[in-house]
């Protein structure tokens, strides 16, 4: 089974930064990560282009013009950009527990 993570986001490097960090220590990680980015500014693609040279990750970026809050189109757009077979939805400030994707396959 294929698992993909869409991590919503909307101009909050900072805090999207310590969601990534704490998917580097999960004991099972996520075959596939999408950042469903509601329109934030340069900073947020600039955060993951940094993260996938540095952390050898490979986040897809899933952005959509800033129309005003659209979170859940901005999640859409993500999962339909996803291959996964179960895809787990978490918002931007969302630290995950290291067994956080085991207990979804569990």
């Amino acid at each position: 089974m294929k698992i993909t993570l869409v991590i919503t986001t909307y101009n909050s490097p900072d805090s999207l930064f310590l969601v990534i960090k704490s998917i580097r220590n999960l004991t099972i990680f996520p075959d596939e990560i999408i950042v469903a980015d509601d329109g934030s500014k340069n900073e947020t693609r600039e955060l993951i282009a940094a993260i996938n040279h540095e952390f050898e990750m490979n986040i897809i970026h899933s952005w959509q013009q800033d129309n005003g809050f659209r979170a859940a189109r901005s999640r859409n757009n993500a999962i339909f950009k996803s291959s996964g077979d179960y895809i787990i939805l978490i918002d931007g400030d969302v630290i995950l527990h290291p067994n956080f994707v085991k207990d979804h396959i569990d």
